[in-house]
């Protein structure tokens, strides 16, 4: 093992909205970090762009890293990027941007993903690639395809953010298993090599992707004598394969065995689990990742999480506590979940179903929207926003039933992680609901710090990844269901939450067809 108070890793973790570069010792600490925002670009309804220029951002937040520490750049050890997921930019042979890169959000491709249902087939582009058709990188490259012939015709590699910030950095055009899965055309079961019978359906060129794809913990090239000149970073530093943002920040709150859930808990809720075989799930109620452990990672997603629908309420519902707030000095937050805490469980009947923005499993559908049942006059804002916990934690209940359908396997404890994470009333909530002991980690920059333990244990600071993660993982509080209330909740999700919206289904699709203009 290293020296702790000599030897540094740097983790990268190039997000949406910025590059944030950390300095992390071998113990977990956090030394210095650096950061530089991005813009996001919406030109049209659905559209979400961003100009790639990720490695200046890199190179600006490692200068204000440095600026922050006495840490000289030669005591760095290693480098490890996560990434925003299926983000991507088309380059040409030379590596130059043929346009902005087209982000994980981006929902242009609905007409292609309708042709990859029904040209490709759901179940068996699912078994290939462990990932139904949905606004993947491989439903907008077909979009490209079809939209930008010229562009597409002129690409020459398409890129996730991971592997355009590796070839500046090294030199080497790779990709890490975990990153490639998330694009939607990896081979899910050679996991090494793309699904070569689906682009050539497609009459996409094999040869516009990343021809090196590498298991988590390799080295994916050093740093150039260039790159070492603009970043300050010493020429030869290796840079570690990794994974993608989610997976990285659940290696950080320590998920490493398969009856663990890590929850993202943050403006959507992201539920990622382990499976030792490759789980397919027969309705596609969740899609597959790699993890740098070996293990796949079945994951779902509430689009509408904590901090979103928090944020709705604050704006909507919360005038007078924004102005308490600045009268006393208090965070608005705090003030908010005193008020949710002073409600009695349950709400007095009141109910929320969290599908502000759509719903994925069970019921696949864009159209869904939330509701509010069980209103009276005798109800205030206050119930609202504990009714926002309750409902959050209800599909949480129902999220990590579907992983464990699909795997077979027991999910005894969730790993919390995110904003909210840090909240008492929202951990004990979801213990109380579920059923299941959460574990709360401190609030750390999670997928930074899983980058960092996958580039510790690529260079042997550390025996195994899961000896890097016992190390350098962050602290968590634990919250224990109360059984009581669990009974209590118990009831109410099986005999109302669990079958409401299936009586209502059909008639909330017609309410949003009658209510769109025509």
């Amino acid at each position: 093992m290293g020296n702790f108070s000599t030897e540094y890793i740097l983790g990268v973790d190039c997000s949406t909205s910025g590059t944030k570069a950390c300095l992390w010792d071998l113990g977990g600490t956090l030394i210095a970090s650096g950061s530089s925002p991005h813009s996001v670009h919406r030109p049209y309804p659905g559209w979400s762009e961003q100009a790639p220029n990720w490695y200046q951002a890199l190179i600006q937040a490692l200068h204000r890293l440095f600026a922050q520490t006495t840490i000289r750049p030669s005591q760095i050890t290693a480098i490890g990027i996560t990434h925003q997921r299926h983000s991507f930019v088309a380059v040409d042979q030379d590596y130059r941007p043929l346009g902005p890169a087209i982000l994980w959000n981006d929902v242009r491709c609905q007409a292609e993903i309708e042709f990859l249902a029904t040209h490709i087939g759901k179940e068996t582009l699912y078994q290939a690639t462990g990932i139904p058709p949905g606004p993947w990188s491989l439903a907008k490259i077909l979009w490209l395809k079809r939209n930008q012939p010229d562009v597409f015709a002129q690409t020459h590699k398409f890129l996730l953010v991971h592997d355009y910030l590796v070839y500046q950095l090294t030199g080497e055009l790779c990709t890490t298993e975990s990153s490639a899965s998330a694009m939607g055309c990896l081979d899910i079961l050679q996991r090494n090599q793309w699904a070569a019978p689906i682009l050539q359906a497609l009459e996409i060129e094999l040869d516009k992707f990343v021809p090196s794809i590498q298991p988590a913990g390799s080295r994916l090239g050093t740093i150039t004598p260039a790159a070492a000149q603009a970043t300050r970073l010493p020429v030869g530093t290796p840079v570690i394969a990794t994974a993608g943002d989610q997976v990285c920040a659940c290696l950080a709150i320590g998920l490493t065995h398969p009856h663990q859930v890590g929850v993202n808990s943050g403006t959507s809720l992201t539920f990622q689990t382990l499976s030792e075989k490759a789980a397919f799930d027969p309705d596609c109620h969740y899609i597959l990742e790699i993890s740098p452990l070996g293990y796949y990672a079945p994951e779902t997603v509430v689009f509408s999480g904590v901090s979103d629908l928090l944020q709705w309420y604050r704006h909507g519902f919360a005038l007078a506590e924004e102005r308490q707030a600045q009268l006393i000095g208090l965070s608005i937050w705090n003030i908010i979940f005193d008020e949710a805490a002073a409600i009695a469980p349950g709400c007095e009947g009141l109910m929320l179903f969290p599908f502000f923005q759509g719903v994925q499993a069970p019921y696949w559908s864009n159209e869904a929207r939330g509701l509010l049942i069980g209103l009276s006059t005798s109800h205030t804002r206050h119930h609202v926003a504990r009714a926002i916990l309750e409902g959050l934690a209800y599909e949480s209940r129902r999220q990590i039933q579907l992983l464990e359908s699909g795997t077979g396997t027991r999910i005894r404890e969730i790993l919390l992680y995110g904003g909210a994470s840090q909240n008492r009333l929202w951990c004990q909530t979801l213990a109380n609901i579920t059923g299941r002991r959460v574990k709360a980690s401190a609030d750390v920059e999670a997928s930074a710090l899983g980058a960092a333990m996958c580039a510790a244990w690529g260079t042997q600071h550390f025996a195994t990844l899961e000896a890097a993660i016992t190390t350098m993982r962050a602290p968590q509080r634990n919250f224990i269901p109360d059984q009581a209330l669990f009974a209590f909740h118990d009831r109410l999700y099986n005999q109302v939450y669990k079958v409401f919206y299936d009586r209502i289904q059909d008639l909330d699709s017609l309410r949003a067809r009658l209510a769109s203009p025509s």
